[in-house]
């Protein structure tokens, strides 16, 4: 009962990185910027730990070196995220911050106008965990300017499926631009090479299955493991 499977990597302790970004508010929401104001942004989609932790920051700040603006959103608000492997409440947590008519208004009157503001005209959505529900949500907007969209060790099937009683189907139906999963050992069977989702999305869609990872390899992974370090 969670967005991640049980063997998932748990918090990372990370402390000895300084972000590169700055944190500006726009209206109720936060949102971490970093890199040069331009037309091609990438809208980071945080996991269940939220906006401080494990290596998110790192990797945002990674890709703005290779000449993006990338914005993370804290839609979670004031920091908080939730730890699956402790706390009681993430499901409950989950469910009032999973709700797309209120995150759909957060992108529209928000996001978009503060990354537009920056120069932003076309988007690529980067998900890692629980922030694949939104990769697909925003890559299902019509004429929003998303061109592609990434999910690293997806959780959007166990919270759609499993949490929201949702149906799968139509959410990977809506979507209009191509996408990459790159589900670990654990992750749903739905989001695997020869799942519910490829079958959905066909050639839309690629699935590189990386089965020597376990869920949260790449923002909480330990990097003196071999595997996750190679990853």
């Amino acid at each position: 009962g969670s967005c991640c499977p049980p063997d998932a990597w748990g918090p990372l302790d990370f402390k000895d990185y300084t972000p590169k970004g700055t944190l500006h508010t726009e209206g109720d929401i936060d949102i971490y910027k970093v890199g040069e104001d331009g037309e091609k942004a990438i809208i980071w989609n945080y996991d269940i730990f939220g906006l401080n932790a494990g290596r998110t920051k790192l990797l945002a700040d990674l890709f703005a070196s290779k000449g993006y603006l990338v914005l993370i959103p804290d839609y979670f608000r004031n920091g908080e995220g939730r730890n699956p492997m402790q706390d009681k409440d993430t499901m409950d947590f989950i469910q009032t911050r999973t709700m797309w008519q209120k995150l759909s208004v957060d992108w529209e009157t928000k996001i978009r106008p503060f990354a537009e503001r920056h120069g932003a005209k076309r988007f690529g959505a980067i998900g890692t965990c629980w922030g694949t529900f939104m990769v697909l949500k925003l890559c299902s907007l019509e004429g929003d300017g998303f061109k592609a969209g990434v999910s690293w060790h997806p959780s959007h099937t166990a919270i759609v499926k499993n949490l929201q009683g949702g149906d799968l189907k139509e959410l990977h139906e809506a979507v209009k631009c191509p996408q990459l999963f790159m589900p670990a050992q654990g992750d749903a069977p739905e989001d695997m090479a020869n799942g519910l989702a490829k079958e959905v999305m066909g050639d839309k869609l690629r699935v590189v299955e990386c089965m020597d990872m376990k869920h949260g390899w790449t923002t909480r992974g330990d990097i003196s493991d071999a595997n996750t370090k190679r990853d």
